[in-house]
């Protein structure tokens, strides 16, 4: 037991370490960005996402290092990243808006129905976990509404109080699983080749259909062997290289 807990010390104290380091990677990384040199503060930056770590203030950092450089594809792949986890953020949507105002292609995005929109936008409004820990409280809350109906005189109030918590919970429980449902089902990824060919099937000799250019943001919805197909916002599919295309 005493060696157990000689390790988890060890380990914990090379983790508070290793996180520290990171943290300064990242702060090393703003001050380059300050001083104009773009490509230096990518590298700190990269030096972090290649252990397995992510923000959205790091993948917003990345993407404005990335615009300054004019890397394009890089930019809104990166800012769509950032916007993942942190969709409200004005800064992230402005700067995505930017970005994707310098792209080539242009397309009329299919009409939505107007529950679906806002059943969406809804569920997106937090991660999946911040929902589950939303759903987590209404359940203690009504845990509490509970005993008061069980316990104390307060019944009526303690009915109503544990009646709609157990509601809201089971909604709030809902929308975790929808939202991360959508997140597994919905693999939005950014076109990063200059220029390539949608094709109308996977390989090099199926029909060219129409082309695309970096920067383009497409849904992917099959794989096979080294093609994705995708999908449009204005309803088009085809089938691109794998290699041209990064998931957000």
């Amino acid at each position: 037991m005493k060696k157990l807990l000689i390790l988890l010390v060890l380990i914990s104290t090379y983790q508070f370490g290793y996180s520290q380091d990171l943290k300064a990677t990242f702060e090393e990384g703003n001050a380059l960005y300050q001083e104009e040199k773009y490509d230096e503060a990518l590298e700190k930056y990269k030096t972090i996402t290649d252990a397995g770590l992510e923000s959205a203030a790091l993948y917003y950092n990345m993407a404005n290092a990335y615009f300054k450089t004019n890397q394009l594809s890089q930019a809104i792949l990166n800012y769509e990243r950032a916007a993942r986890l942190a969709p409200n953020d004005d800064d992230i949507r402005q700067n995505l808006s930017i970005a994707n105002e310098a792209t080539i292609d242009r397309f009329e995005k299919l009409p939505e129905p107007m529950i679906k929109t806002a059943y969406q936008s809804i569920f997106r409004a937090f991660q999946p976990g911040t929902w589950g820990v939303v759903a987590l409280v209404f359940l203690m809350i009504m845990l509490v509404g509970t005993y008061f109906y069980l316990y104390t005189t307060k019944r009526r109030q303690g009915f109503t109080i544990g009646i709609f918590s157990f509601l809201f919970g089971i909604i709030s429980l809902w929308l975790a699983y929808a939202h991360l449902n959508n997140l597994r089902n919905y693999r939005p990824g950014i076109v990063t080749a200059t220029s390539t060919y949608v094709k109308s099937g996977p390989g090099e000799k199926a029909e060219d259909v129409f082309i695309l250019h970096e920067g383009t943001k497409a849904t992917v919805t099959e794989f096979y062997d080294n093609w994705n197909k995708i999908k449009l916002p204005d309803g088009k599919i085809g089938w691109i290289s794998a290699k041209d295309i990064v998931e957000i």
